[in-house]
């Protein structure tokens, strides 16, 4: 059964889309914004939003949060005693519709007292806290510890109070096929699993939970007597399904369903496909025997290496020894889209390389809903499909005709999609879990708004000094504000709280301060139709800022894992003709990638770029000691505290003292409590990172990290230098700071410090996971370089069609000096090559852009794993 076939028995009366019905209003993709509402999680993997806006998310490790929508705060509700380990752990998780009055969430774990045991258990939050006493046990069934994957983890409570649980096969992921049927193989045999009408793994089980414990089998299971089947099985016959839903409008459940690779020595078809599957009626989807389009796999002798024979997708049977179920299965159902590694010409928009597919929710457009940022009518009726591997996201029109699959968003980058919803207000929720496979610290959960009307502007300051001694003359600009839909604007000024005019086209703003303290300036920028935002800067009146550099190493250099680093700091304080070098601290901290540009509103936290605008750093720093504590201590100090991020948000702007010892903090008024709540979600998000210790002194030595094990392991090391100066007559002490960047030597093509064109997708290559797919003219550039001794490098590419493409190494950008250039050639079956190149140019300080041509570009694509530095 083809696709257009499928949806001719899942929609079998034609009917005109709300959308065609109406007028449908202009699609402008440039309207969507992306918002930040959970900055920092570890390892987020599912979410709900709940009626009044609140968002309940699981991480991997056990702990289930909250985040009120009326405040932006996050609290943990309370920890599930999870064994947490491989793809095994808290992989699931839904709340009961009627989850405001009961407080029910079911979750499915790996419970720590059990560990080769999956479960689903009902927890109960009230108050604010989900005690482990309120477990409730639903169901239990064991899985092989062996080799742990393929454990699924997808869960879905429809409006009905269905409860539908996704269970991998637990089949090893051995890249041929998963039908080993031979003695101490029962590990590599997924009909054991997955194709066992008698197993709970491999399949999608449906159950009703009962208010008062225990489930009912709704009407419609595969076997609701439990003659021939477990009675839980909705669906059987499936590899890793991960994520899925339930449209409520008609019943239909989609899931995707990761799917296998299968040796090309084998000369075994197909190879593999990732699935998206649709059905209103419980069924068999096919695993092991059939794949994609119902494509058979062959019963296979291993020891002969020979097909033994295939079977019939209407007719299948198991004859594994490792089956307890049913020899005759029910029919094979074909996939409602499919596609492997390679191109698809089905659908094309897919793209190719690594896979891992999930299913998203369907959208209805309500023109009575009154949410001002919900999605356009566009996308009225259309499912959305994304992949946690090549970093997309699409939406598939259902229709008669068969799915109809676009690009959504194509130009922005996504770090991972691995949860999707879509909210009462309409909008777009989605978890982006971050660059590694575990212990992503940076995991967040955001909402894509779109934005129709008239938009406010975008308001930034800059100031050519923020402290000096008085009189200070200081010259601050707006000019950088940007405003969306490119209206003139007006600026009003302001500075301590006293207008400096009227609102006028001129963007800056000369002052004298005659006078010490703290004071704030602000603009606020105005367009035709009224929209305002209001921006600040703080100004240090009375003392200048010390001065701190490094003198050494140069900046942007590079390191070698586990050899030590010599450093030598200076600073300068006008106040101060000796320095103590105790007073000085250097901090060093590994990232995947550097800092995210101070201009990108997109990746920085919100928080973070409040507390940017404020005086914050003045005081504190993120991992040192300086006139107030580390954050990073602060952070740790109440991470068991549901309690201290209101708390301390509203101690920000009143003052205090006494908890950090003698000096107080003083008052922030400029801030609403709206905003001190976001700058404390992030200080409280540092709990969960990770730096060295400070160190003394103005010289010394460090120690670069060893080699990271996990997948992701380039970066850059960050040394950071302080120093917090005495203070001076009526001012406050101010703090000098100097960051040093220092790079591995292998760069890696997904942890680009600027993006332009190329896809961003994971991909089984060796050791690696993260690459970047480059069509024609396709770049990216890392950032701050430094190439001084610098003569050689070795490029890790391959070439994913059928042309000779080549890799253009330039300084600064695409158009500037051509620093090497590196043929790469069609390497089939996703093969990369280490190809080395001479590198040219005077060396220094530089970007460095690695650009993709082709002379016939047409669907031609070049691969990057890394390029590594040598001298």
């Amino acid at each position: 059964m083809n696709a257009a076939r499928l949806f001719a028995v899942l929609l079998p009366v034609a009917v005109l889309p709300a959308a065609l019905l109406r007028s449908a209003e202009p699609y402008d993709p440039g309207r969507f914004e992306r918002e930040i509402l959970v900055p920092s999680s570890r390892d987020a993997l599912q979410f709900e939003i709940l009626p009044n806006g609140d968002l309940l998310f699981a991480e991997f490790w056990g702990t289930v949060k909250l985040r009120d929508a009326a405040t932006g705060s996050v609290h943990t509700l309370g920890k599930v005693n999870t064994h947490a380990k491989g793809e095994v752990g808290l992989l699931g998780m839904a709340a009961a519709p009627d989850f405001l009055q009961s407080g029910h969430l079911y979750v499915l774990f790996c419970p720590e007292e059990n560990q080769g045991t999956m479960r689903v258990s009902r927890f109960t939050v009230k108050d604010g806290v989900m005690p482990a006493e309120s477990e409730t046990k639903l169901l239990d069934w064991p899985y092989d510890t062996e080799h742990v994957f393929h454990m699924g983890g997808a869960m879905f409570m429809d409006a009905k109070g269905d409860l539908y649980i996704g269970n991998g096969d637990n089949c090893h992921w051995n890249p041929g096929l998963p039908l080993d049927m031979r003695p101490g193989r029962k590990n590599w045999d997924a009909l054991r699993s997955a194709g066992n009408s008698r197993d709970l793994r491999g399949k999608i089980l449906r159950i009703h939970p009962l208010a008062e414990g225990g489930y009912r089998i709704p009407q419609g299971n595969l076997f609701p007597e439990g003659k021939e089947g477990a009675p839980e099985i909705f669906g059987m016959g499936i590899r890793n399904p991960f994520r899925m839903t339930v449209d409520n409008k008609d019943g239909t459940l989609y899931f995707g369903d990761v799917g296998p690779n299968v040796l090309p020595e084998l000369g075994i078809e197909p190879s593999g496909y990732e699935e998206i599957n649709a059905t209103r009626e419980a069924g068999n989807f096919g695993w092991p025997l059939f794949i994609g389009p119902n494509e058979a796999f062959p019963i296979f002798d291993f020891d002969k290496n020979q097909i033994v024979r295939k079977y019939d997708s209407a007719a299948p049977e198991n004859p594994s020894p490792n089956n307890t179920g049913v020899r005759k299965l029910p029919p094979a159902k074909p996939a409602l889209i499919w596609y492997s590694t390679v191109p698809s010409k089905e659908f094309p928009t897919l793209g190719s390389g690594g896979r891992s597919i999930m299913a998203g929710p369907v959208y209805h457009f309500d023109p009575k809903n009154p949410s001002p940022v919900k999605l356009p009518e566009i996308f009225d009726g259309r499912l959305f499909i994304y992949e946690w591997m090549r970093n997309w996201i699409q939406t598939v029109k259902l229709g008669s005709k068969g799915p109809e699959i676009e690009p959504f968003l194509a130009d922005w980058n996504w770090r991972r999609p691995i949860d999707m919803k879509i909210g009462s207000d309409g909008a777009l929720y989605l978890i982006e879990y971050g660059d590694q496979w575990w212990e992503n610290a940076d995991s967040r959960i955001v909402r894509l708004v779109y934005r129709r009307g008239n938009r406010a502007p975008l308001p930034r300051i800059t100031a050519t000094e923020t402290a000096g001694r008085a009189p200070f003359l200081v010259n601050l600009d707006a000019s950088a504000t940007t405003d969306p839909d490119g209206d003139a604007l007006l600026y009003q000024w302001s500075v301590a709280g006293q207008s400096s005019g009227p609102p006028a086209a001129k963007a800056s703003l000369q002052h004298t301060f005659t006078q010490p303290g703290r004071y704030e300036v602000a603009v606020t920028v105005t367009d035709p139709s009224g929209g305002s935002r209001r921006a600040s800067q703080t100004i240090e009146v009375g003392n200048d800022r010390p001065v701190v550099r490094f003198e050494s190493p140069a900046p942007g250099s590079f390191f070698d894992w586990g050899k030590e680093i010599g450093y030598k700091v200076a600073v300068s304080d006008s106040d101060s003709a000796t320095i103590d070098p105790n007073a000085v601290a250097v901090q060093g901290e590994f990232r995947g990638r550097r800092f995210v540009d101070e201009n990108d509103a997109v990746g920085m936290d919100p928080g973070l770029a409040l507390m940017k605008q404020s005086t914050c750093f003045a005081c504190h720093l993120s991992n040192a000691p300086s006139a107030g504590p580390p954050y990073q201590t602060v952070a740790l100090k109440y991470q068991a505290d549901p309690t201290a991020a209101e708390r301390l948000a509203r101690k920000v702007i009143s003052g205090g003292a006494g908890t950090w010892g003698e000096l107080p903090m003083p008052p922030h008024p400029q801030h609403t409590l709206e905003q001190t709540r976001l700058m404390l979600g992030w200080v409280l998000s540092l709990a969960q990172k990770s730096t060295t210790a400070p160190k003394p002194g103005l010289v010394g030595t460090w120690t670069a990290p060893q080699q990271p094990a996990d997948r992701v392991n380039e970066g850059v090391l960050v040394l950071t230098a302080g120093y917090t100066d005495t203070g001076a007559s009526g001012a406050a002490p101010l703090r000098g700071e100097s960051t040093l960047v220092l790079h591995s030597r292998r760069k890696k093509a997904a942890l680009y410090d600027s993006n332009h064109g190329m896809a961003y997708i994971e991909q089984v290559e060796g050791e690696t996971g993260l690459l970047g797919h480059f069509e024609n003219n396709d770049h990216i550039v890392w950032r701050g370089l430094n190439l001084d001794g610098i003569h050689r490098i070795v490029v890790r590419a391959g070439g994913l069609t059928d042309q000779t493409g080549r890799l253009e190494i330039r300084q600064n950008g695409p158009q500037g000096p051509l620093l090497a250039t590196v043929d790469v050639k069609p390497t089939g079956n996703g093969e990369f090559l280490e190809i080395p190149a001479e590198l040219s140019g005077n060396g220094g300080l530089c970007d460095v852009c690695v650009l993709a041509r082709f002379d016939h570009p047409d669907g031609q694509i070049l691969g990057l794993n890394w390029i590594e530095f040598r001298n």
